[in-house]
């Protein structure tokens, strides 16, 4: 998916292509409806079990992406963390 159709799907809930979901893009419930799919730091987590989903979060891509984020909020100073209460 191109970065053009991405944007226009995002804002305005129209529906996928068949070739689009089978590339695992799909309205994420984990994400409060986003739309998400493979490279996208979101679909690290997204929990919808998306076949392409769940195949692309054992990728290196995925992997390295994940190990990037990690090492990204290990540098961030803890009181610059706002525990939130």
């Amino acid at each position: 998916m191109d970065r053009e159709r991405f944007i226009e799907l995002d804002r305005s809930g129209k529906g996928l292509t068949e070739e689009e979901w089978e590339q695992g893009y799909h309205w994420c419930y984990e994400w409060d409806q986003m739309l998400v799919g493979p490279g996208q730091p979101e679909a690290l987590v997204c929990s919808c079990d998306h076949p392409k989903i769940e195949e692309w979060k054992q990728s290196d891509e995925a992997k390295q992406m994940l190990r990037e984020q990690e090492e990204r909020m290990n540098r961030i100073p803890e009181e610059d963390v706002d525990p939130g209460f």
